[in-house]
């Protein structure tokens, strides 16, 4: 039945029953269709696959449009959006009043773009508002072990360990309400799950794309696992080549170290020799006999200290970040080097700001770091015979964002402008005995660990140089989708 209410619409329009029956609709839907009323939903309108999933939503909000094929008097096939709306009064008797929207133009531009999109060498994941997975093309589905089709209409979060599951919800539903992009147009790398519950890792760019008249979200996924196997392939040289650095660092310091230890072994020596004169005299005194074995214990402790430090220093272990105090690494280190210094007739000056926080660092290797600009420094003031001064200053500085300076001044010949460029290349060195891969080791260091390291040579008149490297505020984020 044609309602004259109805043929005010410029479009096609109709009403229609809780039933589905249509039971009014206007002249535009006559002169389009070719039909008045009755069951023409099932018959004349065909859903493609992401609609139905799409209409699985509109229980919760019949208002929310639909996109449906139908064919023209002509049998010419279109395409509609259809948007529904309740009558209100019609408690007893609900019915709907819709409005179709041909969109047949927009939905083939669409479909190319789909097409392109399913084919994609990059994994792509298509969902909609409520984070319902429309499309995932085969790149995905092959990258997550899922069958061709298995995941539409599944909740993306499927995809997504536990721990990060409620974060991406809550993610996209503040984007939606206030704009605030966490995840959208923002690429970071994470971890994905697999059907059989793998996880590998993946880069993950959001974008927000506008589909059948209605906000969708496309994930792009890039598989990482190659690259992070590299990653670790090259971290695992670059330990190897540190501990050779700190291996070869021990051997120059060989005179030093064996000097240090020398020193509490001949005092055992000489404690233990004297109390075996006390005990072949008979009746010995047991408290000189006593503070003697207290003399020889503390000597031994101090040897065995010594060892230690250098069995830490030398060990091959893994780098393993903790949070650290760099003023304790650095006291702690120069126990390792103010032998070598006192047989250079250096004075080693600490001088380290008592607010420095603390940061995540590997201990080992920012003591190798600081060691090595220590005896650059003493190497560099004895080419010149120390005729500038013989003072080494290690210093400490708490920066404002939360992070750590340590600065280390000579008084050297400072470095050669021909020299500045080269400085931190591998295998660039001007000691005659060097390897050239100190100082491009340490910047490589500090920078893994998100740092920097420089120099710069003191203004005139004041001699020498200036080493210096920095270590961010300790991070309390941790990646999350």
């Amino acid at each position: 039945m044609v309602t004259p209410l109805l043929d005010l619409l410029p479009l096609p329009a109709f009403v229609a029953s809780a039933t589905g029956d249509v039971t009014n609709v206007n002249r535009r839907w006559i002169e389009l269709f070719g039909n008045d009323t009755g069951k023409c939903w099932p018959r004349d309108f065909k859903i493609d696959a992401p609609d139905q999933v799409h209409l699985t939503s509109r229980h919760d909000d019949p208002t929310m449009p639909a996109r449906l094929l139908t064919g023209l008097g002509n049998g010419d096939p279109r395409w509609f959006d259809v948007h529904c709306q309740p009558l209100e009064g019609e408690e007893q008797s609900p019915r709907t009043l819709g409005v179709l929207v041909e969109v047949t133009d927009q939905t083939r531009r669409e479909a190319e773009i789909m097409a392109i999109l399913r084919t994609a060498v990059d994994g792509i994941v298509l969902i909609d508002e409520t984070g319902r997975i429309e499309m995932v093309n085969a790149a995905a589905e092959k990258l997550l072990g899922y069958a061709s089709g298995e995941l539409n209409g599944a909740q993306v979060d499927v995809l997504m360990g536990a721990e990060h599951r409620h974060q991406h919800t809550g993610y996209i539903r503040r984007y939606i309400e206030t704009g605030e992009a966490r995840i959208i147009g923002i690429g970071r790398e994470l971890e994905a799950v697999t059907r059989d519950g793998r996880r590998i890792p993946v880069h993950l760019s959001v974008s927000e794309v506008q589909l059948a008249g209605r906000r969708r979200f496309t994930g792009f996924l890039r598989d990482l696992s190659e690259q992070r196997a590299t990653q670790e392939m090259l971290a695992e040289q670059r330990e190897r080549l540190a501990h050779v650095g700190r291996l070869s660092t021990m051997g120059e310091m060989t005179a030093s170290i064996a000097h240090e230890i020398n020193q509490p072994l001949t005092a055992i020596a000489m404690y233990a020799q004297s109390g075996l004169k006390l005990l072949q005299r008979g009746a010995p005194d047991i408290d000189k006999l006593s503070a003697m074995l207290d003399k020889l214990n503390t000597q031994s402790l101090r040897a065995g200290a010594i060892i230690e430090r250098i069995q830490r220093f030398t060990r091959a272990d893994p780098a393993e970040r903790e949070l650290v105090s760099v003023n304790t690494l650095l006291t702690d280190l120069l126990k390792l080097t103010e032998g070598d210094a006192r047989l250079n007739n250096i004075e080693l000056r600490f001088e380290l700001d008592p607010d420095v926080p603390p940061v995540s660092a590997d201990p080992v290797q920012i003591q190798q770091v600081a060691l090595n600009l220590i005896r650059n420094a003493i190497d560099a003031m004895n080419e010149i015979h120390r005729k500038h001064g013989n003072q080494v200053r290690v210093s400490t500085r708490a920066l404002p964002d939360g992070g750590v300076t340590v600065t280390v001044d000579d008084q050297g010949p400072g470095v050669p402008q021909q020299e500045s460029d080269l400085i931190f290349s591998a295998f660039h060195t001007t000691k005659r005995d060097g390897m050239g891969m100190g100082l491009s080791i340490c910047r490589t260091i500090i920078t893994e660990h998100g740092g920097e390291l420089g120099f710069h040579n003191h203004a005139a008149p004041e001699p020498g140089a200036s080493f210096q490297f920095t270590l961010p505020a300790r991070d309390a984020n941790h990646d999350s989708i």
